[in-house]
Order: structure tokens, then sequence, then C-alpha cells
């Protein structure tokens, strides 16, 4: 079936923009009706352009994104140093992963390794390299600080 019997009309401004966005963090449909509150259909609709998307949850994602852009991998220079925290153990990880809605495997795919080279390390009561916890808990952070889109209804 060919898309434009589908939608025939097509939203030139969110055409690929939610789309983008939401490769650029990591996130499917489902992930983001799970943060956002939002039904998985309207997102759907959003990202294959049927219909405008929502101003607000367009610039939430932007957020987000430009948050994963800046610390695109483990040596971004906006890594924070490493203070006095220790670096992250399995369940530490567990809960950064949580808290961003991603797997392990995005986890290694970002990090640059193989995931069962992290799934070792993590098995083995062993903990991440400082700067990748440091980026690790940097993402979490954002992710913490911009929990759902604001002034959007919820419909879930």
């Amino acid at each position: 079936m060919i898309l434009s019997s589908v939608f025939p009309f097509r939203h030139r401004s969110s055409l690929g923009e939610v789309r983008r966005l939401l490769r650029e963090i990591g996130w499917g449909v489902r992930q983001a009706a799970r943060r956002s509150g939002m039904s998985r259909d309207r997102i759907t609709r959003w990202r294959d352009g049927a219909a405008a998307a929502d101003p607000a949850f367009v610039a939430w994602l932007t957020e987000l994104a430009s948050l994963h852009r800046r610390l695109s991998s483990p040596l971004a220079r906006a890594v924070p140093r490493a203070g006095n925290r220790p670096d992250l153990d399995a369940a530490g990880v567990t809960c950064a992963l949580i808290v961003i809605g991603w797997s392990e495997r995005q986890l290694a795919d970002r990090m640059g390794t193989h995931r069962t080279t992290l799934r070792r390390i993590l098995e083995g009561q062993g903990r991440l390299a400082s700067r990748e916890s440091r980026w690790l808990e940097a993402l979490a952070d954002g992710h913490r600080d911009l929990p759902r889109p604001a002034g959007v209804r919820a419909d879930i």
C-alpha cells in the first residue's frame, strides 16, 4: 500500500522532525508514549506526518535530542569531570537505563563497545569506567529534569 493513499495530506512542518528527534534520543514510538503519557497512535501519526505534531511535544523532544547531541558519547566534551561519586555498578547502570529509556544494547552501541563486554563487566561485580559513568549519569539527570512535555494532556 502506498503511504500517500493512506495519508493524502502530509504536514510539512512536522514531516520527519518527530522521527529524527526520536532517532537521536534512541527511542521508538512505544518508549515516547510511555515517557510522555500520550498514546502511541497519536505519536505514530506525528512521526509519519499524518497530523501536525503538538508544539509542546516537539519542544520536549527537541530539548532531549539536544541533550543527547551534547552528550553523544562518553568522549564528548560536555561530559562532567569525575567528582566524589563512585563509578556506576550494575545497579546504577540499570537505574540510569530505566530513567533514560534505553536497553543495554543501546547503551553498548552508544559507548562503542560490544554488549557482551558490557554485560561481563557488570555481571562480574565490576564498574563502568569513570568517564562512562559520568556520561551516563549526566544523561539520566537530563532525563530526570525533563520527565514529560510541559502543558500536554496525557492520553494514557
